[in-house]
């Protein structure tokens, strides 16, 4: 009954979910700079681009004409991807201080995912909303969320894939070391 030494682990870090995602509910776009910026810098960089921040807007890139603001933080892919991380590393190990790591572990990893998730997001939109702008001229904006929900639910897919395999190989390979 591993699943039930995990139940304060787990309500943990569904707490700490939930206060996150309250906490997003006050944020402004300096708040999340910790997200945004690294976010911004490789757009920047994979598109030749400068951005220009704006408190009240975000990082403006005038050459791409778009705005990297708080609704494209990544914030909720964060936390998403946090809750999937310790979900499935908690049932992989016994000993209490790994537990106990888990969490901030799994929210550091979460985190590097996010801003590559969130730079490749980006960049595909702009790509893509390139190529089909003249035959989708008024619905850039459905382009735009089609591309971000495609894109973040494929990421975190193959990321459950990716660490679940990975912790199966890593206990498999304990039991017979």
């Amino acid at each position: 009954m591993q699943t039930n030494k995990n139940i304060p682990y787990y309500l943990t870090a569904v707490g700490l979910f939930i206060l996150l995602k309250f906490v997003f509910t006050l944020a402004d776009n300096n708040d999340l700079t910790f997200l945004i910026k690294p976010t911004d810098k490789l757009v920047g960089l994979l598109t030749g681009s400068h951005s220009v921040y704006l408190p009240d807007s975000g990082y403006f890139h005038e050459y791409l004409n778009i705005i990297i603001d708080k609704s494209c933080s990544g914030f909720n892919f964060w936390i998403l991807s946090f809750l999937l991380f310790t979900y499935l590393t908690l049932k992989h190990f016994d000993r209490t201080l790994n537990k106990i790591l888990i969490i901030p572990t799994a929210l550091i990893i979460a985190y590097l995912l996010t801003i590559f998730v969130n730079t490749s997001r980006i960049f595909a939109s702009i790509v893509v909303q390139t190529q089909v702008k003249n035959f989708f001229m008024k619905q850039q904006h459905i382009v735009h969320e089609a591309i971000g929900i495609v894109t973040n639910l494929t990421f975190l897919i193959l990321a459950y894939i990716l660490i679940d395999k990975l912790l199966i190989h890593k206990r498999y390979n304990a039991k017979f070391a």
